[in-house]
């Protein structure tokens, strides 16, 4: 049976990954400092343990023999993704979101029992960063063979496009079934054929719903709740008039949505999509309307209430991100944190996949 320990641990997507994967393991901790986060995991990770195995302490702050202690042979671990973005302004290693990654990087020599399997998840641009330097050359050096992947849910039939970067690791003797040094764009001795690349192309094609039906992709209908209260999930007008034409409106029946991002339903732009429930109105031409870009009347909001928009419920995202059914929230946690914790989560079916190949001996 697999030791595994969870850094960066959330709201538990590794957690349920792995279960998702069917491998037998035992999760020994879970380290994050975010208290909501932290919440959620014991809320629907631990309702029987008796001891929990969450530790809201910073990774850096304890030594290398704590780590040691444990025996652990996978670590799956989701680092800060702030220093490769554009929004943290890709400040890399020098940004402090870093530091305890790059501990964490530095212990795998110093351990007298590292990891046999790492599996890393980042946003795309980590691999053009100093951190992925730093880390590859320390995993050469630990004589740990590697791979490097952009995946995307799309590839897995799910309809959203939260492409992410991963690296897979095995100390040696242990390698891959495949062998290439170039990053993939695909899981290899997976179902799921789809190339990433492929699929970012389809969606620069403005008929892309149609051609992502085509590689089966579902729904996003197959992912809604029937009991929603609309009233609680609605756009306030002033929202719609002001800054609708910025929003990314996706349909029932549409094959495809935006990354939600952990400020969703807090802000406008590039945070995740909007839902329109009415199937057969175009919004673009509703929003591309004269009497949305001359006044906001009361013709003007009754124009855009036409076209039923709202936010995706928490519960909606948790299922496109992969969240089992009986996935929840402690009554205490406020819709804003809710979509924080979410948005700062993985694609738990895409992580369950790789990890999955990453045992494949």
């Amino acid at each position: 049976m697999h030791r595994i320990l969870e850094f960066y641990s959330g709201i538990g997507g590794m957690h349920y990954a792995f279960q998702l994967s069917n491998n037998s393991g035992e999760f020994l901790a879970a380290f994050d400092v975010n208290t909501t986060a932290n919440s959620v995991y014991k809320h629907n990770l631990e309702k029987e343990k008796k001891k929990s195995i969450v530790q809201q302490r910073s990774i850096e702050s304890l030594p290398i023999s704590y780590y040691d202690s444990f025996n652990a042979n996978i670590w799956l671990m989701s680092p800060p993704c702030q220093p490769y973005t554009r929004m943290g302004l890709h400040q890399g290693s020098s940004d402090p979101r870093a530091k305890s990654f790059l501990y964490l990087i530095d212990m795998l020599s110093k351990m007298s029992f590292p990891p046999t399997y790492i599996l890393i998840e980042n946003v795309k641009g980590f691999e053009e960063s100093d951190t992925r330097n730093t880390l590859v050359t320390q995993l050469k050096n630990c004589n740990y063979n590697f791979q490097e992947f952009f995946i995307t849910p799309l590839q897995l039939g799910i309809p959203n496009s939260r492409l992410r970067y991963y690296l897979l690791a095995k100390k040696q003797p242990f390698d891959f079934k495949v062998s290439d040094s170039k990053i993939l764009y695909y899981i290899p001795c997976s179902r799921y054929s789809q190339r990433s690349n492929d699929i970012i192309k389809i969606l620069n094609n403005e008929d892309s719903d149609s051609l992502l039906s085509k590689i089966n992709i579902r729904p996003i209908s197959d992912f809604l709740q029937d009991d929603v209260d609309y009233e609680k999930y609605s756009i306030p007008n002033k929202t719609l008039t002001k800054y609708g034409k910025l929003f990314d409106i996706v349909k029932p029946s549409s094959r495809r949505s935006c990354c939600f991002t952990k400020g969703y339903h807090h802000y406008v732009e590039a945070t995740g999509s909007i839902l329109q429930l009415d199937e057969f109105l175009d919004s673009d031409q509703i929003f591309n309307n004269n009497q949305i870009n001359s006044s906001i009347s009361e013709n003007t909001i009754n124009l855009i209430l036409r076209l039923k928009l709202r936010y995706f419920t928490e519960r909606e995202v948790a299922s496109i991100m992969g969240f089992p059914k009986d996935f929840s929230f402690p009554e205490e946690v406020t819709l804003k944190q809710r979509y924080r914790v979410l948005g700062n989560s993985l694609s738990v079916r895409v992580v369950a996949e790789l990890i999955k190949y990453l045992l494949l001996d």
